[in-house]
């Protein structure tokens, strides 16, 4: 229904009431026939009436309240609002009292009084909590919770309640109360954008909704929550098979403003897929609803309005047959206070009118707003991504420029230190080697750092054992802790699961530059590692891991700057000095975990780091594969060709490789080296993958197509995850990152010779 025509109607509506009081003797019997049929309903009752009588009529107006409300049919409950909490207290029953105020109090919220409701709740809360009686408390702070709801400024309160009430609803075993509890909580965590803290109540909520048998509009509910949590996760296609869900059940029914809900979120997933015609059409259907919506609630009002007015005219008709001497003085008094309270209803109605009409042209100024501005988002959009995609190349440009000679100025260092003859030269080679050691991790942590802002690191979660982890990363510090005469514990609160299940690639990085850093800063002291656990449910568990050390600690000054990229601290008492990105690097990777870090420290006696994350609890038998000794010796009179095109890393691979009696041979091109693979014999292949002529890709592809046998190694200077499915989709077999640990370096070698020769057997 178009606007105009909502307003003519108010219009007329609201000029009839004056009429209707000058005609009260035409109407009134229409108005006393249609109360008189509400009042038949329930059983008869008077003055003299006992107590069992008022307790059954108000046991029967109790279930009418109620079935009116879930049908959005409010008037007949304002009718009764008023006498029906005066019946419940007069039939002294404490259930029929609360019955009562929790469907009116409900009933004025769908009217946003939410000052009256909040009233009739607390009352009910003070008198519950007077009695000490649990299932009152219970249904009394849900009630106030639903208020709290629609106040903007008490949705924290809110979720406190609800969290709260729990505890009362397991306690007293109140199945619908715990659904409904649960479900409360998943909506408002949705509309808090937490999926994590809303799909752990979407869980309990279907297991309450099985119990209670499945009920169509408890359904319909529960699969809209759901449907918003995958809103929130990205996952568009996901949300729509629920809101499809909710549409069936609400379809052909009375609850049709979860039949509304329904279509807008999935019009809302429509638009997130991108999926415009559909949306369109969805879109049609919607506003379809939202403008039956708009009539029923407007019909509503007027209902309610209409119900009040009938209330009082038979209150009037009553005293009229009561007191027939004073007949027309009553009749008198009854046109003008009905005339009043039409003058009233005009007042208020021509009020609505003109905050709907403002509203709307309001409402018409802010989507034009949004228009402009969604198309402002949508430039700016593309100018981040294309400047994303930018960065990223820079970044893998420099990482291969960068790296490249440092694999040379490592590698010759390495060999160089080797050697007898250059010993008045080896403090000197140590330093170079350092300096380029230095640079490697800077440039490293950049990239990392990019890799985390821009989320194309590759999350892969894995089952592992806490303890063992913990004693690998403990173990791998055990050199600067002997050189620094310090002491290191663990300790594990008995709570904590051991078998965890996450990112332990991630974790580590974590915990090797926190312990790191205790380790480099803190000499003939101790360093504490404490892990609690701080709550869990059958599959998640929140860990808390706390670095304590008793170093020179950092200026109160300087604390809040510990986390910026760069920033490093200055210590007197340590000869260390970092790249200043290892702790911002932990509280990107702690805040994508969405965790929590926080620091301590006190000048002269040390610092302590303590961070929070969510960890699965895995049930999956952990896999125990020892790793196989290696003995390089099995390199000897190996036949390797090296193909590389850096003249400088051509002569560094060959005499690491020589030192354990390879037999070399050089290509300084892809096309080079297929051809010396038609001609020779080779047992292992060393591929570069960025040359002149034809890459290492190309090259790899080209082999493949007369031998699949002999192993390809990639040797790259480039971020692994840029290219590691091209890598392997040409046929190569494993990946060495320039500059690499010449130990790391053999042993990649001397597994995959192992791993050939397995597989000829």
């Amino acid at each position: 229904m178009k606007l105009s025509t909502k307003i003519l109607i108010l219009i007329i509506y609201c000029f009839s009431l004056p009429l209707q009081g000058q005609t009260q003797d035409l109407d009134s019997n229409s108005n006393s026939n249609n109360l008189n049929s509400i009042l038949d309903v329930l059983p008869k009752i008077s003055k003299d009436s006992t107590k069992a009588e008022i307790t059954k009529h108000v046991d029967v107006m109790i279930r009418l309240m109620g079935d009116e409300f879930y049908k959005a049919n409010y008037a007949p409950i304002l009718i009764y609002a008023d006498k029906g909490l005066a019946l419940a207290k007069k039939s002294s029953n404490v259930n029929h009292i609360h019955e009562t105020r929790s469907v009116v109090g409900n009933t004025l919220i769908k009217f946003k009084d939410t000052i009256k409701a909040k009233k009739i709740f607390l009352e009910s809360l003070k008198y519950a909590e007077k009695t000490n009686d649990s299932s009152l408390i219970l249904r009394s702070k849900g009630n106030l919770a639903n208020v709290y709801y629609h106040m903007d400024s008490y949705r924290n309160k809110t979720i406190e309640i609800y969290l709260e009430s729990i505890k009362f609803a397991e306690r007293l075993k109140d199945t619908t109360r715990l659904f409904v509890l649960h479900h409360n909580l998943a909506r408002a965590f949705n509309e808090k954008e937490k999926p994590d803290r809303s799909n752990y109540h979407i869980e309990k909520t279907t297991y309450y909704l099985n119990l209670l048998g499945n009920p169509p509009h408890y359904q319909a509910s529960h699969f809209h929550n759901i449907g918003l949590k995958f809103l929130l996760l990205n996952k568009p296609d996901e949300a729509i098979k629920n809101f499809k869900k909710t549409i069936a059940l609400c379809k052909n029914t009375e609850f049709t403003e979860a039949l509304v809900e329904g279509y807008t979120g999935y019009r809302d997933a429509l638009e997130m897929k991108k999926d415009y015609k559909e949306f369109y059409n969805i879109n049609k259907i919607l506003k379809v609803y939202e403008e039956g919506k708009e009539e029923s609630d407007a019909k509503n009002i007027i209902d309610a309005v209409n119900a009040k007015l009938s209330v009082e005219r038979y209150k009037n008709q009553i005293k009229t047959n009561e007191l027939e001497k004073v007949l027309l003085v009553q009749q008198a008094e009854r046109k003008n206070i009905f005339f009043v309270l039409s003058i009233a209803t005009v007042a208020f109605l021509v009020l609505i009118l003109v905050i709907t009409y403002v509203s709307s042209k309001r409402r018409k100024a802010l989507v034009a707003d949004l228009k402009i501005k969604n198309k402002q988002y949508l430039i700016a959009k593309k100018e981040s991504e294309e400047f994303a995609k930018t960065k990223t190349k820079f970044f893998a440009t420099v990482s291969h420029e960068l790296r490249t000679p440092l694999y040379g100025v490592i590698g010759l260092s390495s060999i160089l230190l080797e050697n007898e003859d250059l010993k008045k030269h080896e403090k000197d080679l140590k330093s170079l080697k350092f300096s380029a050691n230095y640079l490697l991790t800077l440039v490293n942590d950049l990239l990392h750092i990019n890799k985390i802002e821009n989320k194309s690191f590759i999350e892969e979660d894995s089952t592992f054992n806490l303890k063992t982890l913990m004693s690998r990363i403990v173990s791998s510090f055990e050199y600067i802790t002997l050189q620094h005469q310090n002491e290191i514990s663990i300790k594990f609160h008995k709570e904590v699961p051991l078998l965890l299940k996450c990112n332990s690639v991630q974790l580590s990085q974590i915990l090797m530059n926190l312990i790191g850093n205790a380790c480099k800063f803190t000499e003939k002291g101790k360093i504490d590692i404490v892990i609690e656990l701080l709550e869990s449910t059958d599959t998640v568990a929140k860990l808390k891991f706390k670095i304590k050390d008793t170093g020179p600690g950092i200026e109160k000054t300087k604390l809040n700057h510990v986390f910026n990229e760069f920033a490093q601290i200055d210590s007197s008492s340590s000869n260390y000095q970092g790249t200043g990105l290892g702790l911002p690097i932990v509280k990107k990777l702690i805040e994508q975990a969405n965790g929590t870090i926080t620091v301590e420290s006190e000048l002269g006696k040390g610092s302590t780091f303590t961070f929070t994350m969510n960890m699965q609890i895995s049930n999956e038998p952990l896999e125990l594969n020892p790793p196989p000794i290696l003995d390089f010796k099995q390199l000897e009179f190996k036949r390797v060709l090296i193909v590389e095109d850096n003249r400088i890393n051509q002569t560094v691979t060959k005499r690491i490789l020589e030192s354990e009696g390879v037999v070399c041979t050089i290509a300084e091109n892809g096309e080079k080296a297929v051809s010396a693979v038609k001609k020779a014999t080779f047992d292992l292949i060393l591929m570069d993958i960025n040359m002149p002529v034809k890459n290492g890709i190309e090259a790899s592809k080209d082999i493949r197509q007369f031998n699949t046998t002999i192993p390809i190694i990639a040797l790259t200077a480039v971020d692994i995850e840029e290219q590691k499915n091209q890598i392997f989709e040409c046929g190569m077999n494993d990946i060495i990152l320039k500059p690499y640990d010449i130990d790391l370096f053999k042993k990649t070698i001397t597994t995959n010779l192992n791993s050939k020769l397995e597989s000829e057997l």
